[in-house]
């Protein structure tokens, strides 16, 4: 019987179990990216529209934001739990904020806290435009424009 040294079968279960955890933190890094853009990316489109829309009469602005922001569709978040979603309207300034979160399913991937949770915030502020203001804005633009020609 040849005798071998299996010392390359040790090294290689010691570091294959690391070597997967790496890649499995960094796909899970990669998702929490993903889930924090789409976060931003609707809150950016809901302080859009917020600036934007005009209400109907009878109905507030609040009451047009809520239920929007109830219609949200939140199923294509992959990992992510939404854990705030605020809309204000304050001297002509429509604000939303939200927040979101994600947990780890291993306790010991978090190297940067205690808590098992990662999290991130965003918001966006948006000035609402009157159309009076628009017409006047772009008449002055007109005007500017004019005197530039000479």
């Amino acid at each position: 019987m040849k005798k071998e040294n299996a010392y390359f079968t040790v090294e290689a279960a010691l570091v294959f179990p690391m070597v997967i955890s790496v890649i499995l933190f960094v796909i899970y890094m990669l998702i929490f990216q993903y889930d924090r853009c789409l976060l931003e990316q609707d809150l950016g489109a809901m302080a859009l529209w917020g600036s934007r829309v005009e209400t109907p009469s009878g109905v507030s602005l609040e009451d047009l934001t809520r239920q929007r922001m109830a219609a949200m569709y939140r199923e294509k978040y992959a990992v992510w739990q939404i854990t705030a979603l605020d809309a204000s309207l304050e001297r002509n300034c429509f604000s939303v904020e939200g927040a979101g979160q994600l947990t780890f399913p291993l306790p010991g991937w978090n190297f940067w806290s205690r808590k098992n949770v990662w999290s991130a915030k965003a918001d966006y502020h948006y000035d609402r435009v009157s159309p009076v203001t628009f017409v006047r804005l772009c008449h002055r633009f007109l005007k500017g424009e004019e005197e530039g020609d000479d």
